[in-house]
């Protein structure tokens, strides 16, 4: 029977996925933020406007950190807070141009990290792969769901 290593490994990854996307970003003198505030605007590139309690849903931050790192991106100019008509405790962030325009930033920090993931494997295997870890995912949020 295998050592089902899979979370193990998957932490790992993670761990240095993190790290070179960190480093590649450093590198890209066009860069006006950094990795984990990344996760924020990636958010808002997908979808805007939204509240501080979906942006820490679907980034995995803390509050307490979120909250930071939203009056942060809010200082550089990146995004931009609204208050909600129908609940005045409610804000919702969206990016401004200058944060929208980062966006071809993280596409290109990405695309580099993605060349390096992938490296020697065919499309065939990718897309094995991806499968792969969507099943996981899947079942993942599947259990989640009960509590």
């Amino acid at each position: 029977m295998p050592g089902k290593d899979g979370g193990y490994l998957t932490l790992k990854i993670r761990l240095l996925n993190g790290r070179l996307f960190n480093r590649y970003l450093a590198m890209d003198q066009r860069a006006l933020y950094k990795a984990e505030q990344g996760k924020i605007l990636s958010a808002l590139w997908e979808r805007q406007p939204q509240t501080a309690t979906d942006l820490a849903r679907v980034t995995g931050l803390a509050t307490s950190s979120l909250s930071l790192m939203l009056k942060r991106l809010e200082e550089q100019g990146l995004i931009t807070s609204l208050a909600s008509a129908s609940d005045k405790r409610k804000r919702y962030y969206e990016t401004t141009s200058l944060g929208l325009g980062q966006q071809e930033v993280g596409q290109s920090v990405s695309q580099k990290l993605s060349d390096v993931f992938y490296r020697g494997f065919t499309e065939e295997e990718i897309t094995a792969v991806e499968g792969y870890l969507q099943r996981i995912l899947n079942n993942l949020e599947s259990e989640e769901k009960k509590y």
